[in-house]
């Protein structure tokens, strides 16, 4: 059984076609998504923004918000998501 963290990597994975490191298939799917360049966080911020149509500015209420919106408790517990 994979962690929740295996499982949104598996998720994002299904779109990219990508097989590397957890955080390079994150920065694969925002390069697929036009995220602009910047730190993680920042790419991370952009992406859920777009995904919900906000404009968060802080990392953790966003990521809380992108859990919320995948039905899920919190952004730890979310597995498989829709990128």
């Amino acid at each position: 059984m994979a962690t929740n963290s295996e499982a949104r990597q598996a998720s994002i994975r299904a779109v990219t076609s990508t097989t590397a490191l957890h955080n390079e298939d994150w920065l694969a799917l925002f390069a697929a998504r036009s995220i602009p360049e910047g730190t993680f966080n920042e790419r991370m911020l952009a992406y859920i923004n777009g995904e919900l149509s906000t404009s968060y500015t802080d990392i953790n209420l966003a990521l809380q918000a992108f859990a919320t919106d995948q039905d899920d408790f919190n952004f730890s517990s979310m597995g498989t998501f829709t990128p």
